[in-house]
């Protein structure tokens, strides 16, 4: 499961579980440090459209935790450029895990039952999240019922519909946050809420925190000092 930062989650196994947690910020380092050696971006984290869970064979499971191995061995023996070392050790475990990711959908789509509306959906999602945030907006675009296409979203996307659009509006929140010096109120308006108080109340009961808060902890600002 890879899960961005403050994003809940709740998992409820039946039998107990068992597993291993890699604690780092995919948005500082996936997006913005090393955004081009890392291909985790839309994979493995910020896609709106795809549940955040990697199904292992054992093949897959056994390469991932050997560089988990790695990654403790290097973590409980301090030693010359350790840092580097470990930086390198999940840049090679997130591009594993991308790759898992990208053909476990190649072979998802495959065999996918999708139905066409939904590509028009995610199509219509990506031209407009800015400007068009309800469903009832999308329905009319796409000539279908908001009952009808939010049961389809909940069927193939596990997320209602105001789910979807409010994921894909805050994976562009958060990309301007940490990637730009641009004040709360401009994004905001860029993004179609024209009340920039209104929008930071929105942001915080969707990430846990306020845009500025999370600025402050990665964002533009703090990677320039870094």
């Amino acid at each position: 499961m890879a899960f961005s930062i403050y994003q809940p989650f709740r998992i409820r196994p039946e039998l107990g579980f068992k597993g291993v947690l890699i604690h780092f910020h995919p948005d500082f380092f996936c997006i913005h440090k090393h955004q081009d050696e890392v291909a985790c971006n839309g994979v493995l984290f910020n896609n709106a459209y795809e549940t955040p869970v990697v199904a292992l064979d054992q093949d897959s499971l056994g390469a991932l935790l050997s560089i988990v191995g790695s990654l403790k061995n290097e973590m409980q023996d301090p030693a010359l450029a350790q840092y580097e070392l470990l930086v390198s050790y999940l840049k090679i475990f997130l591009i594993k895990a991308s790759r898992i990711r990208l053909m476990g959908r190649q072979k998802e789509t495959e065999t996918a039952q999708e139905p066409f509306i939904l590509k028009t959906l995610k199509d219509a999602i990506e031209e407009h999240f800015r400007s068009k945030h309800s469903p009832g907006e999308y329905a009319r675009h796409l000539n279908i019922t908001t009952k009808a296409l939010n049961r389809l979203s909940k069927t193939f996307f596990n997320r209602t519909l105001t789910g979807l659009i409010a994921e894909r509006i805050m994976i562009e929140a958060k990309r301007e946050l940490y990637l730009t010096s641009k004040s709360v109120k401009v994004i905001a308006y860029e993004l179609g809420f024209k009340d920039e108080f209104y929008f930071s109340r929105w942001f915080k009961n969707n990430a846990a925190v306020s845009p500025q808060t999370y600025r402050d902890s990665v964002g533009y600002a703090r990677a320039m000092r870094s």
